[in-house]
């Protein structure tokens, strides 16, 4: 009989011990402050918000966005959020879109909220320079690095136009996010511009197709699609991607009583853990402070709306706390 050597029987339980490791390993969400509990979160999640947005270290200038840099008032129109149920907000800013993680870390503090950085790159006409003609490999890399500096807690919101097929810059930057996913298993959320139905789908096969398990994929800004506007929603939901309508809540918005019959369609289709729910939340007149509705307008405009077409609270709860919290779970990885 042949015996193993001391080398080869490391090798081998080594082996045998990664496998259980990952098994007995703890999901957390990780927070720019800290890595909690999923537990502990135990109220709304507002999965795609802007809590500080302005111009890059490249040059990009964004006037229209200064008010942010008042971290005090941002911090405390967070902090207004927690009497109508919301314990985390998630910040779907990215560099080329000018955000500050010292400004989140700072709002989280002050607000005694659970703020999720997200990461990545939204915009191709913002990108920093020399991103176009790197390699999907290279920008992976280039996010990893950032993740760790930032502690981003999901991938994004990571953006495409309505160029059909995807454009071969943003298809490499979706795939870098689709390796990132792999190598640091955070969720992976998007944003699709101006209800582009195939841009959709395109995201949705790109990440299947990298080896992304599509319960780790958000496609956003279903909204949006004003043709037929359940149909791609509920062909995403029935592969097994989150779908976001994270357009909802923002005042005199003339489409929010549609907004509410097509997700009715897909919770009668039996798909609410499919379905997350936000804002978007970027424009100053939506601040309390301005008279608005709040930064959880999505709590305080639009689920007043799903409870009188008659969604009750545990499908809303489903929606609002158990779908961003799975979402937002994970095991690190080495």
């Amino acid at each position: 009989m042949q015996t193993m050597t001391r080398r080869e029987l490391i090798t081998v339980l080594a082996a045998a011990a990664l496998p259980l490791r990952e098994q007995t390993a703890k999901p957390i969400i990780r927070t720019v402050l800290a890595d909690v509990n999923p537990s502990e979160i135990d109220g709304s999640i507002l999965i795609h918000e802007h809590l500080s947005l302005g111009g890059t270290a490249w040059g990009i200038d964004r006037p229209a966005s200064k008010w942010y840099d008042d971290v005090d008032l941002i911090a405390s129109e967070v902090a207004a959020c927690r009497p109508d149920g919301v314990r985390c907000i998630v910040d779907m800013g990215t560099s080329d879109l000018g955000r500050k993680i010292d400004s989140l870390r700072a709002i989280a503090t002050r607000s005694k909220m659970h703020i999720v950085s997200g990461g990545g790159l939204h915009a191709k006409d913002d990108y920093p320079p020399g991103t176009r003609g790197k390699t999907a490999d290279q920008i992976a890399d280039d996010f990893h690095r950032l993740a760790i500096a930032e502690r981003w807690g999901v991938i994004g919101e990571m953006g495409t136009g309505t160029s059909v097929p995807m454009d071969a810059d943003e298809r490499t930057a979706m795939v870098a996010a689709a390796k990132l996913h792999l190598k640091t298993g955070l969720a992976i959320v998007t944003h699709v511009s101006d209800g582009c139905t195939q841009c959709a789908i395109d995201q949705v096969n790109l990440f299947e197709s990298a080896g992304v398990s599509l319960d780790r994929v958000v496609i956003g800004h279903l909204n949006d699609i004003k043709d037929q506007p359940a149909v791609v929603p509920m062909a995403i939901a029935k592969r097994g991607a989150y779908v976001a309508f994270d357009h909802s809540g923002k005042p005199d918005d003339p489409r929010a009583d549609e907004y509410v019959k097509t997700i009715r369609t897909l919770l009668d289709a039996g798909l609410a853990n499919r379905i997350c729910l936000s804002a978007d939340f970027a424009s100053e007149r939506f601040l309390r402070k301005k008279g608005g509705p709040g930064i959880d307008m999505t709590i305080t405009n639009f689920v007043p709306r799903l409870r009188r077409a008659g969604v009750d609270e545990a499908t809303l709860r489903t929606i609002l706390v158990e779908n961003p919290r799975r979402v937002l779970s994970f095991v690190p990885r080495a």
